[in-house]
């Protein structure tokens, strides 16, 4: 509505009575409980927790689970963990991991050996072998390294020899009797036998 005086002129709206518009009640912020940081301590003790049981470095292992059941000829060239049983032989170039739940019934060569399981066999190994605590291992160790863990049940002969000299040489008289048909299986037998 416009008021128009006796001027003719327009007057300017008249203002109307604004009403406040009903408000939402806003939640209260919420505050955090300050914690204040605690005087450094001396700390108790703690229980020894029992080391990893995996190779030192293993980007890509492969794991033979606790319920594989393996016979013949095994070789990779990745890391490998056994945690199953295995009967024959293992081939390999680089870190091999025999697991608490693993057995091993078999020669093994590889570059590095770790034995926490059962292996009955001969170990062959370019760099060492690592036989700890939980292990019980029948059979002879040749490596330029040798660890045997206090608790470890080993029987057996180690022969160290710089350079894996002894897993090249016990090689090179596999290929040899490979190679020769006309041996027999005594005549075998010898030829790996003699040192």
């Amino acid at each position: 509505m416009m008021n128009t005086n006796s001027s003719g002129r327009t007057a300017a709206p008249e203002p109307s009575a604004t009403r406040p518009e009903p408000r939402e009640p806003r939640p209260e912020p919420r505050t955090e409980p300050r914690i204040e940081p605690r005087p450094p301590q001396p700390r108790a003790a703690e229980p020894r927790v029992p080391e990893a049981r995996l190779p030192d470095a293993a980007p890509r292992a492969s794991v033979l689970g606790p319920t594989l059941r393996f016979r013949g000829e095994l070789s990779a060239q990745e890391d490998l963990i056994i945690q199953g049983s295995v009967e024959g032989s293992i081939t390999h170039t680089q870190s091999l991991t025999v697991g608490t739940d693993g057995s091993m019934k078999g020669d093994i060569r590889a570059r590095v050996i770790i034995i926490d399981g059962k292996v009955e066999g001969d170990l062959y190994a370019t760099e060492s072998v690592s036989v700890r605590a939980t292990a019980k291992v029948k059979g002879n160790v040749f490596a330029p390294r040798v660890g045997i863990t206090e608790g470890a049940f080993f029987q057996g002969q180690i022969e160290m020899q710089p350079s894996g000299a002894a897993v090249q040489e016990h090689s090179a008289r596999l290929r040899q009797a490979a190679l020769t048909p006309s041996l027999d299986g005594a005549a075998v037998d010898h030829m790996l036998g003699a040192s």
